[in-house]
């Protein structure tokens, strides 16, 4: 995603919240992933202690995610679905942000929050 897609805030707050990870850390999480250069409000020894808990988090999450399929307390087709999801929202996060209309972001947001209900099955 590149910066126009933050005007996907709504989206992008909603998973925000809903994980693991801060803000900061998502922020974080994303510059590494780019390549850019880290958060110029942070000092170095943060930022790298932070960099290391979002590293843990990210192992920790597949490990959990793995284990949760193996206790079947997730559809055994959660991979596969979620794959289709990311899909579909990087084709939305590709689109011009006046080419959506906004109610259809919270449609999508809906969307979202029902599939992964679905798919937790305890």
């Amino acid at each position: 995603m590149e910066n126009s897609d933050l005007n996907y805030a709504a989206i992008l707050n909603h998973f925000i919240t809903n994980s693991i990870f801060t803000k900061k850390q998502t922020s974080i999480i994303y510059n590494k992933m780019l390549k850019a250069k880290p958060i110029d409000n942070i000092s170095s020894g943060a930022y790298y202690r932070q960099l290391g808990q979002c590293r843990s988090k990210i192992s920790k999450t597949v490990y959990t995610m793995v284990l949760l399929q193996l206790l079947n307390a997730v559809d055994i087709e959660t991979f596969s679905v979620l794959g289709r999801l990311n899909n579909q929202l990087s084709v939305i996060f590709n689109k011009q942000s006046d080419e959506i209309d906004p109610s259809v972001l919270n449609d999508v947001i809906s969307l979202i929050d029902n599939v992964i209900e679905r798919l937790v099955l305890i």
